[in-house]
């Protein structure tokens, strides 16, 4: 028989536990209704809390939909990199990803880009989400790119970072862009456009130039 003494949980773990509970509800609600019919109300409902409570934790609508915006990015699809010191973009998992995001309900896609308009406004929650999130990519693009530029694929020249604020930009546009029109493939966009930010036709150009096997 088990004589261990149980386990109780602190006051913490069950502020965390009502926490994701809370959040979990609103990405549920999103997906039914669209970020515009999410309510304080229908949260606590579905959460199986009480409303003071829901905003003792998140104390206006927009934070509730931003802690969504950030357990969906926990729970989607993330690129697939290799850590290595050689590591550098691979285009497949990046079409993957680009496929796997378009594929999402519009609805997570709405909500991503009011939010993202939103941010711009000083002192709203979205700000420092959107802050996070794009030093984050920006560290991981850039530390592909220049992985790229180590295995001659992408110009020597260019400076990573810089390179992969314009990624992601490209990245953001073009989704943002195929929420009204359906008619384009963004993740070959992205591709395209990655291949012509990085100057790789060029460093496979020069590359094909000075191979003595093609006798130019």
């Amino acid at each position: 028989m088990d004589t261990a003494p149980s386990r109780k949980r602190g006051p913490y773990q069950r502020s965390r536990e009502r926490r994701e509970q809370i959040v979990l509800a609103v990405v549920d609600l999103v997906d039914e209704l669209g970020h515009d019919g999410v309510t304080t109300a229908q949260v606590a409902a579905r959460s199986g809390s009480s409303e003071p409570t829901v905003l003792y934790h998140y104390p206006t609508k927009d934070h509730l939909l931003v802690a969504a915006l950030e357990r969906m990015d926990e729970l989607e699809a993330e690129i697939l990199v290799d850590s290595g010191d050689d590591a550098m973009l691979d285009y497949e998992p990046l079409r993957a990803n680009a496929d796997a995001t378009i594929a999402l309900s519009e609805n997570r896609l709405r909500l991503f880009v009011v939010l993202k308009g939103q941010a711009a406004t000083p002192g709203h929650p979205a700000g420092e989400y959107f802050v996070r999130r794009t030093e984050r990519s920006m560290e991981i693009f850039a530390r592909l790119i220049a992985g790229r530029q180590n295995a001659g694929l992408a110009h020597p020249g260019l400076d990573p970072r810089d390179t992969a604020r314009q990624v992601i930009a490209l990245w953001e546009g073009l989704t943002f862009m195929r929420l009204t029109d359906p008619t384009f493939d963004v993740g070959q966009s992205l591709i395209d456009g990655i291949r012509r930010l990085t100057g790789e036709n060029w460093m496979r150009a020069l590359a094909a130039l000075n191979d003595p096997t093609n006798g130019l």
